[in-house]
C-alpha cells in the first residue's frame, strides 16, 4: 500500500553570531555580554609561532592577564579563539626546537581553557587535530580560500570552520553560494575590512606580518599598508570598491547560509570595538563608514608598551635614524601612532543606495576594468569626502617617504 508523502523538515538557520578582535580591557567584556559575541580573538606579543599581526600592534599581555581575560569571558559566555595564523613559519615547523614550543604552547593554553584555534598553513592544522583533538579549529583569511574546492581541501583535512578570503569575494554571490553548498562546515566572512579589492598586495603582507610577529629583533616597515593608504587617498573610490559589508546588508548574506562574521581591528580602543558590535548587532549604522572600518584615526590612543618607540623603531644599526622622522611623522599625521582631533575621512552612509549590492549581482569585478565600468566611482563621488587640506599634506609626506625608501637614504645606502 502506498504510503503518504513526508513533509521536509526545514531546520531553522542558526542564529547570527560575531567573532570580535581583542584588545584585553576587561571593561568591556560585560558590555559585550548584551551582544551575540560567540568569541573574542587573539595572541600573547610573542609566542614562537608566528602569528597575522607585527609583533609592534600587539598589546601588552602576560600570561596572567590572559588566564584572567578568558576566565573573564566565561563567566559572560563568551569563548577565546587563539591566534595560530601566520602564512609561513619560515621552515621552522620541520625543526625539533619549533614542534616542542608549539606542543608547549598548545598545552599551556589547554590548561587556560581555551577551547578554540586559527591556524593558516594545511600541516599545523593536521598537527593540531591529531595531537590536540579537544581543539575546534578555524582556518583563517590567509589560507585565501575563495573557492568550492579551496574549501572541501580544508573541511576534508579536519577543519571545523573557515574564514573565506572576504577581501575578494564578499561581493561574488554567485562564489559564495557555490562555496556554502560545497562545505557543512561553519562559514565565516570578515565584514568590516578596507583592504583593496582583489589586493595585489596581500601575499607579501601576510608574509611579512608573519615574519615581523616573532620577537626576531628584525625591523618591520609596513610597507603595504602606507601604499594601500596612499591609494585610497589618491582615488577615494577605493572606499566603496573595497568588499566591506555594511551593518544593513547582513540579512543578504544571511539568506545564503552566512550566520558567522568576523569584526576587526584588534587593540583599537574599546569604543571603536563597541561602535562596532553595536552597528552590526542592530543592521544599521548611520554615521561615517570610516569609523567602523579603518584600524587607526581615533580620537582615543592606542595602548602599547613602555618604550615602544624605541624598541621597534629607533634601530640606528638598521636605519639611518636621522632620516626616521619623515616615516613617523607620516604614520601621526594619519593617527597610526598617536590619536585624531577628529577624522578626515568620511564614508557618508545615507549617500550610499539603499541597493548597493544589487549593482555587483551580474558583475564580475575580478574581470572588469574599473575604468570602463564606474560603478564605484559614482557612489564615491556622492558618499566619500576628505578634508582637502590634510589630503594634500599627508600625499606630500607620502612623496618624501617614497624617495626615502626607493633611493636608500633611510638605510644610508
Amino acid at each position: 500500500m502506498p504510503t503518504e508523502p513526508t513533509e521536509a523538515v526545514q531546520t531553522a538557520p542558526p542564529p547570527t553570531k560575531f567573532s570580535l578582535a581583542a584588545n584585553y580591557d576587561p571593561v568591556l567584556v560585560p558590555l559585550l555580554a548584551a551582544y551575540p559575541i560567540d568569541e573574542v580573538y587573539g595572541k600573547f606579543p610573542a609566542d614562537g609561532i608566528n602569528g597575522g599581526r607585527p609583533r609592534y600592534l600587539a598589546t601588552p599581555l602576560s600570561e596572567v592577564d590572559l588566564r584572567r581575560y578568558i576566565r573573564l569571558l566565561d563567566s559572560h559566555g563568551i569563548a577565546f579563539n587563539y591566534l595560530l595564523n601566520g602564512s609561513c613559519f619560515g621552515n621552522r615547523e620541520w625543526s625539533r626546537s619549533w614542534q616542542k614550543r608549539v606542543s608547549s604552547l598548545l598545552e599551556k593554553l589547554s590548561d587556560m581553557g581555551v577551547r578554540r584555534l586559527t591556524v593558516s598553513t594545511p600541516f599545523l592544522l593536521e598537527l593540531i587535530k591529531r595531537r590536540f583533538p579537544e581543539f575546534k579549529v578555524r582556518v583563517g583569511i590567509y589560507a585565501q580560500v575563495d573557492t568550492p574546492r579551496r574549501a572541501r581541501f580544508w573541511e576534508d583535512l579536519g577543519a571545523d570552520a573557515i574564514t573565506l578570503e572576504s577581501f575578494s569575494i564578499n561581493r561574488n554571490f554567485s562564489r559564495l553560494a557555490a562555496i556554502r553548498q560545497s562545505v557543512r562546515c561553519e562559514l565565516q566572512l570578515i565584514a568590516n575590512h578596507v583592504c583593496l579589492m582583489n589586493c595585489p598586495l596581500q601575499s607579501y603582507h601576510q608574509n611579512g606580518f608573519a615574519h615581523a610577529s616573532d620577537d626576531n629583533g628584525n625591523l618591520f616597515i609596513d610597507y603595504c599598508l602606507l601604499r594601500c593608504s596612499r591609494l585610497r587617498l589618491t582615488d577615494p573610490s577605493q572606499f566603496i570598491k573595497s568588499a566591506w559589508i555594511r551593518p544593513e546588508d547582513l540579512g543578504i548574506y544571511e539568506e545564503m547560509g552566512y550566520t558567522t562574521f568576523k569584526l576587526l581591528e584588534r587593540g583599537i580602543p574599546s569604543s571603536e570595538l563597541l561602535r562596532r558590535v553595536k552597528a552590526y548587532s542592530e543592521r544599521r549604522f548611520d554615521g561615517n563608514l570610516a569609523d567602523l572600518l579603518l584600524s587607526y584615526g581615533f580620537k582615543e590612543p592606542l595602548r602599547k608598551e613602555s618604550h615602544w618607540t624605541l624598541r621597534h623603531f629607533w634601530k640606528p644599526l638598521q636605519l639611518n635614524p636621522l632620516r626616521q622622522k619623515p616615516l613617523l611623522d607620516l604614520a601621526r599625521m594619519q593617527g597610526m601612532l598617536t590619536p585624531l582631533k577628529q577624522s578626515p575621512i568620511s564614508v557618508d552612509t545615507r549617500k550610499i543606495p539603499d541597493d548597493f549590492l544589487d549593482g555587483f549581482r551580474n558583475r564580475d569585478c575580478a574581470s572588469l576594468d574599473c575604468q570602463t565600468c564606474g560603478y564605484c566611482e559614482r557612489i564615491a563621488e556622492q558618499a566619500v569626502s576628505i578634508t582637502p587640506e590634510y589630503r594634500t599634506m599627508v600625499l606630500d609626506q607620502y612623496a618624501k617617504t617614497d624617495t626615502l625608501m626607493a633611493t636608500g637614504e633611510l638605510w644610508n645606502v
